[in-house]
């Protein structure tokens, strides 16, 4: 019994994303209906500072990269993050061990806070 729940928990950690951030300022986290804006390609026109680095892998096949995406916005949310720009995925190799060589997914962006409160553009 005690073998079947170990198992039970651990696949259960395994279903969600493997996330990792950096921090270089902190502040209050923001309520989980603040927007987060994602900038993949262009950059925001305001002034802004950079707060923080996150990335988030997708542990298998069952996290949808959606999911890994919602993580990094929580991440946003707890260092009251307004956005996060460069955002890109990259499938890095990761030793598994005896097991050979995994390609998980990874989403990785920087989190900023924009200077003037009033420009989030």
């Amino acid at each position: 019994m005690k073998k079947l729940f170990l198992i039970f928990i651990f696949i259960l950690s395994s279903c969600s994303p493997a996330i990792r951030t950096t921090v270089f300022k902190s502040y209050e986290a923001k309520p989980d209906s603040a927007e987060i804006k994602i900038y993949r390609y262009k950059m925001p026109v305001c002034d802004y500072e950079e707060i923080g680095i996150v990335n988030s892998r997708q542990r298998n096949k069952l996290i949808s990269m959606e999911a890994v995406l919602e993580s990094l916005i929580a991440e946003a949310r707890k260092i009251v993050g307004d956005a996060i720009i460069g955002l890109e995925e990259t499938n890095p190799i990761h030793n598994v061990g005896d097991y050979g060589i995994d390609r998980d997914p990874v989403l990785s962006g920087t989190i900023i806070r924009f200077i003037d409160k009033n420009c989030k553009k």
